[in-house]
């Protein structure tokens, strides 16, 4: 790792990557590595999502100059969460603390909500949920939990 550069880690563009603009452009999700076999850091962009999770390119976008990494906002990897207070949708509806969430994101880099459903003694989380603000990070607090023969750190 590079002196100074954040871990690696699911990040939000806030500005163009200098001669790759047409490609990665200010407010995407990117996987930011600040390692790369060439060397400098790299982004990798988001290929396809499957149960709420992305999936990232293999190849990815060396970042020359690395000031760039201070442009990223780092984001709370995607994972189950429990909510610490209620959400508010409206004076009358919300979503309880203490509710299972699946924290996912969109290309965009919003965070969304996917709420824990329970059916036939299993939890499932849907395909779509509520889009949110990066505020939401602060009435998170992580699951911490292994099933037999899960991948960990499946983005390395």
């Amino acid at each position: 790792m590079q002196e100074n550069l954040p871990p690696c880690g699911l990040f939000r563009t806030t500005e163009p990557l200098e001669g790759k603009e047409q490609w990665v452009r200010a407010g995407m999700l990117v996987y930011f590595h600040n390692h790369s076999q060439q060397g400098p850091p790299l982004v990798l962009l988001p290929s396809e999502n499957h149960n709420n999770r992305w999936i990232f390119h293999e190849k990815g976008y060396l970042i020359r100059d690395l000031a760039y990494s201070d442009t990223l906002e780092a984001l709370k990897p995607e994972g189950f969460y429990v909510l610490e207070e209620p959400i508010y949708l409206s004076r009358e509806e919300f979503i309880p603390e203490q509710t299972l969430v699946q924290l996912g994101y969109n290309r965009s880099a919003d965070p969304i909500l996917f709420l824990g459903q329970y059916e036939d003694n299993a939890i499932y989380f849907p395909d779509s949920g509520l889009k949110c603000t990066v505020e939401v990070f602060d009435l998170l607090r992580e699951v911490e939990f292994r099933l037999p023969g899960q991948d960990i750190d499946h983005y390395h």
